[in-house]
């Protein structure tokens, strides 16, 4: 890479790590409050329940839903921006990895904020009704509304789970992120396909943010400076000195396969022989 696509990288980095924070705040706060109001909820096999209870904390409800799709929303710029930079350093890097990275989170906002409105205007209608039977609640609920909204949440999962696992691994490989980020973020796809990734997605958020924006702790891993892949060895590898015990000069050492003979049978050039005995 030139000194101008890396300065442009960076200028884009920047954009990249604020939109890393605030998918992990407003994901962290959404997922938070919409646990905090599903705390009192009743069974959800309870469908006239689910409708009242519903009704009575829709606002809540939209408003946590709309913070999280937000969130989601956001992580397309995070996508975007490694795909390019791993793009830049592996130009066989699969578009699919690109799609995956937008129609996963494009797909989980749009059920989550799908859902929501949908379930907030369906309280509203059992609320108003004078007959609020279980059969009722059911036939608002059996709405192919509600089927798409899952079937966009299923698959947008399944699509993030799999930005998750191979936008990372293709990341760690090229030295883009660190051993620990990667593994983390390979970790977190089928964490999040099975339900509780989203309880570390924040965390592995917040340290992207902070590689993007340029301040990892340990030293910006070293591909992110040179435009190049270099697979990430650690700062202690990186800054290894010498081992004392090693010669000075080993290719003089081993030079065309010699080794120096070493031994009490060994006489030293300019030592005298022993002339004892």
């Amino acid at each position: 890479m030139t000194a101008e696509r890396l300065a442009g990288e960076r200028r884009r980095g920047r954009f990249a790590a604020a939109a890393a924070f605030g998918s992990g705040i407003a994901f962290a706060v959404g997922a938070f409050w919409y646990q905090a109001i599903n705390a009192d909820a009743p069974d959800g096999d309870r469908d006239a329940a689910v409708l009242r209870y519903f009704e009575r904390h829709g606002g809540e409800y939209l408003g946590a839903s709309l913070l999280q799709a937000l969130g989601i929303l956001l992580l397309i710029v995070v996508a975007v921006h490694l795909y390019r930079a791993t793009k830049d350093r592996n130009p066989d890097q699969s578009p699919v990895v690109l799609a995956m990275g937008v129609y996963g989170p494009a797909a989980f906002a749009a059920s989550t904020t799908l859902r929501a409105i949908t379930l907030t205007l369906l309280a509203d209608d059992f609320a108003g009704r004078a007959v609020q039977t279980e059969g009722a609640a059911e036939g608002l609920l059996d709405t192919p509304v509600l089927v798409v909204g899952t079937i966009l949440g299923l698959t947008g999962v399944l699509a993030l789970g799999f930005w998750l696992v191979k936008g990372s691994l293709d990341a760690m490989r090229l030295g883009l992120l660190t051993r620990f980020m990667g593994v983390l973020g390979i970790a977190l796809g089928p964490a999040l396909v099975l339900g509780f990734g989203l309880l570390v997605m924040p965390l592995w958020l917040f340290a992207l943010g902070i590689l993007f924006a340029g301040y990892w702790p340990r030293g910006l891993p070293p591909a992110w400076r040179s435009g190049r892949a270099e697979p990430w060895q650690g700062p202690e590898r990186a800054a290894e000195p010498s081992d004392p015990a090693a010669p000075a000069d080993a290719g003089a050492a081993a030079r065309n396969g010699e080794v120096e003979a070493v031994g009490p049978g060994v006489r030293k050039p300019g030592s005298e022989p022993d002339g004892g005995g």
